[in-house]
C-alpha cells in the first residue's frame, strides 16, 4: 500500500512538472458598483465614489487558473426595514434605516479555466469571498420616529461570506476583471428592537435583506 501511494505520488509531481506552469503577481485597482456602464461619467463616478484597490496573484497550471486576491475599499450603505405590524395599530408610520460606512478588506479566491490567444488571454473563474470589515460607523436613522421610540441591539458582522463570478482578459501585462459577487450572509447579524420610553414596550424590526450584490471592475499590472 506505502508503493502504491508513494508511486501515485511520484506520478503526480511528474505530471505537475510537465504540465505549463506560470506564476504573477501584481496590482489591481478599480471600482465597485451595482450596475455596470460603459459611459465615461458613470465610470469616474466609480472611481471617485467607490474605489477599490489591491494585490493579485495568479497560478496558472495547463491553462487551469488558481487566483486569490486582496482588495481594500469604502463603502456607504443604508439598509431601509419595515416595522412590526404591531407598531402600526399605535397610530405611528415608522420607517427606520441603518447607514453603514465602512472600510472593508475582501479576499477572492477564484478557480476556474483560461483560453490562451497570441495577442490576448480571455478567462472565466468562479469562487469564495470572504469580507471583512476594518472600521465602521453605524448611524440610525429614526425617520418619522418620535423621540420617545429609541433604537437598541443593532449588531453589525464583522465578517461575511459571498461568491463570486469573474470574466477576465489579459493582454500583454494588463488584465481587466469583470465580476458579480452574491451576499450569502446577512451584513446586520440580528433583528433589532425599536423600544417606546413612554409604555416599555419593544418593537421586534425582521432583518433579512441586508445581504450585498455588487460588481466589481479592476485593472491589473502583472509584475512577474
Amino acid at each position: 500500500m506505502k508503493k502504491l501511494v508513494l508511486l501515485l505520488a511520484v506520478l503526480f509531481s511528474v505530471n505537475i512538472a510537465m504540465a505549463q506552469f506560470d506564476f504573477c503577481l501584481g496590482p489591481k485597482i478599480g471600482y465597485q458598483t451595482q450596475s455596470l456602464s460603459y459611459k465615461k461619467a458613470d465610470i469616474q463616478k466609480g472611481f471617485k465614489n467607490n474605489f477599490i484597490g489591491g494585490v493579485f496573484a495568479r497560478v496558472t497550471i495547463s491553462n487551469f487558473i488558481i487566483q486569490p486576491e486582496f482588495l481594500f475599499y469604502k463603502s456607504g450603505k443604508v439598509f431601509n426595514f419595515d416595522v412590526d405590524p404591531s407598531f402600526s395599530q399605535s397610530g405611528i408610520a415608522v420607517n427606520p434605516s441603518i447607514t453603514l460606512n465602512q472600510t472593508n478588506m475582501s479576499l477572492p479566491i477564484f478557480l476556474g479555466y483560461q483560453i490562451d490567444g497570441k495577442l490576448i488571454k480571455v478567462r472565466g473563474n468562479i469562487g469564495p469571498v470572504i469580507y471583512f470589515t476594518l472600521k465602521q460607523d453605524t448611524e440610525f436613522n429614526e425617520n418619522d420616529i418620535p423621540e420617545s421610540i429609541n433604537a437598541n441591539n443593532v449588531k453589525v458582522k464583522n465578517t461575511t461570506l459571498g461568491a463570486a463570478f469573474n470574466v477576465g482578459v489579459d493582454l500583454w501585462r494588463l488584465t481587466l476583471d469583470i465580476n458579480y459577487s452574491l451576499g450569502l450572509s446577512n451584513v446586520i447579524g440580528d433583528d433589532f428592537n425599536l423600544y417606546n420610553i413612554t409604555n416599555g414596550n419593544p418593537i421586534n424590526v425582521p432583518i433579512d435583506k441586508t445581504r450585498q450584490n455588487m460588481f466589481t471592475v479592476t485593472l491589473g499590472f502583472k509584475f512577474l
